[in-house]
């Protein structure tokens, strides 16, 4: 695990790539872990996402990418989304594109599983709400899950995105994209976990004066 950071020192985005997690409240140590599902020029129904590493250049990356977002068991999970962004170079020209292409009807969530119902946060099953596909595309947009009090995981899930049709009851049809280099469908889940105990370096123990 990362080392813990407090507010006063919280500046940024918390790093998905080393796990840091802040100290928000005592006794909680919170978790926002943000990747991306990638979809490129050949399609599928299910995407794996990847926290992507901190060295951007693809012939440079001395820390390799992480494949795979997993929210561990135990975890208090109160709030998950989804993107689709807006792959224009020049956002100022042109109507808002994602590039992506798929059937009208078909839906994308974020998922622990393809048959999770989605837009729910419970003991088993983390997932975001649908985005629709429409005229053939999935438009600019974001989807969120959130709730007040959060739910403690059972067991471990990991997230995809998962293509299903329009009823929800099964896969969908491929989606895929014609932008160059594919088009990143952002993830994100928070969620929090009980700290360690305190221990000696968290107090203060008289020094033993010897004779």
């Amino acid at each position: 695990m990362a080392k813990k950071i407090f507010p006063g020192n919280w500046v940024t985005n918390l790093s998905s790539y080393q796990g840091q997690p802040v100290v928000a409240v005592p006794g909680r140590v919170y978790y926002h872990q943000v990747g991306y599902a990638l979809v490129g020029s050949t399609g599928a129904t299910e995407f794996d996402i990847t926290i992507p590493s901190p060295d951007m250049r693809g012939d440079d990356k001395v820390r390799a990418n992480i494949t795979g977002l997993t929210v561990p068991a135990g975890a208090n999970v109160y709030h998950v989304g989804i993107r689709v962004p807006d792959m224009r170079k020049n956002k100022d020209a042109g109507s808002a594109s994602s590039g992506l292409v798929g059937t009208n009807t078909d839906t994308i969530a974020v998922k622990d599983a393809a048959a999770s119902a989605a837009g729910s946060i419970t003991t088993t099953v983390v997932s975001s709400p649908t985005i629709a596909v429409a005229n053939t595309t999935i438009a600019p947009a974001s989807a969120k899950k959130g709730i007040v009090t959060a739910a403690v995981l059972s067991g471990a899930e990991t997230l995809k995105v998962y293509v299903r049709n329009a009823a929800g009851n099964g896969a969908g049809s491929n989606l895929s994209s014609t932008q160059t280099g594919g088009t990143p469908i952002i993830v994100e889940v928070s969620y929090f976990v009980d700290d360690d105990v305190a221990g000696l370096d968290d107090t203060y123990i008289p020094f033993i004066t010897e004779t």
